[in-house]
């Protein structure tokens, strides 16, 4: 029976190897960048100099950023003030090393690997952003457009780079009309970014596989939202931070061959 993720499941069965633990401590190296990235950017602020604590501004020391066992042995919390840290420091570190892991199976280190890397590294920063903030800034759409772009060069298609820039192109034109069509039929139901980041989705993706990658994105947030107003923790009028779900699409339909 045909699967779009065979591939992927083939080179799963293999278990876990020494070049998945590489790239696992890589992908948290970077998650723990890219968190960084993500409170910083929708700030304005410069992503260089000492992390600190955005509510108390204390200087973090080494032990307080472990990617991922910091922030659960401090339970979610500022060792100096004791404020809350977001979350979306733990899902863009989690996210990113995940992700490396499972893009590094399916497409390896070549250049296509590597660049497919690159993209999605964007994609969970993104998830971070909009968590964080509601934002996603042009700055990542736009970097991970210019990264996308080289990846399409670098993976012709059918032995063709036009064949795989129009199939790109296209795919970008389809995420920003169909979005921009939702946010004038029912205004405030899709924010800016939103729409730019559906424009990115289809340049990664292409024409074919981006509307997979959509419905699954709203059928996820659905998963998550429904129980949450059924629970009474979410309102119909509360903002839902799509990006982390159009993300976590993206990167599933990325493994899969449609």
């Amino acid at each position: 029976m045909f699967s779009p993720f065979a591939d992927l499941l083939r080179s799963l069965s293999a278990g876990p190897s020494l070049g998945d633990a590489v790239m696992l401590v890589i992908g948290l190296a970077f998650g723990s960048f890219g968190g960084m990235l993500a409170s910083r950017v929708p700030r304005k602020l410069a992503p260089t100099g000492r992390s600190q604590c955005p509510h108390c501004g204390a200087v973090l020391s080494p032990s307080e950023l472990i990617p991922v066992f910091s922030y659960l042995i401090q339970r979610g919390r500022c060792k100096h003030c004791g404020e809350k840290i977001s979350a979306g420091y733990l899902l863009v570190e989690l996210s990113t090393a995940v992700t490396f892991v499972l893009f590094y199976r399916y497409f390896g280190l070549g250049i296509v690997g590597i660049l497919n890397l690159i993209v999605a590294f964007h994609f969970t920063v993104l998830a971070g952003t909009d968590m964080m903030h509601g934002l996603l800034p042009n700055v990542i759409v736009l970097s991970g457009s210019v990264f996308t772009l080289l990846l399409r060069l670098a993976a012709p298609v059918q032995g063709s780079i036009w064949l795989s820039l129009r199939d790109g192109l296209i795919g970008a034109a389809l995420g920003f009309g169909f979005f921009f069509l939702v946010a004038l039929i029912k205004p405030g139901a899709m924010g800016g970014g939103d729409i730019k980041m559906a424009a990115l989705i289809g340049l990664y993706l292409g024409a074919w596989r981006l509307f997979p990658a959509l419905g699954l994105s709203f059928i996820l947030s659905s998963l998550y939202s429904v129980p949450m107003m059924i629970a009474g923790k979410l309102k119909r009028t509360d903002t839902l931070p799509l990006g982390i779900f159009l993300s976590l699409g993206t990167l599933i339909l990325a493994l899969a061959k449609l």
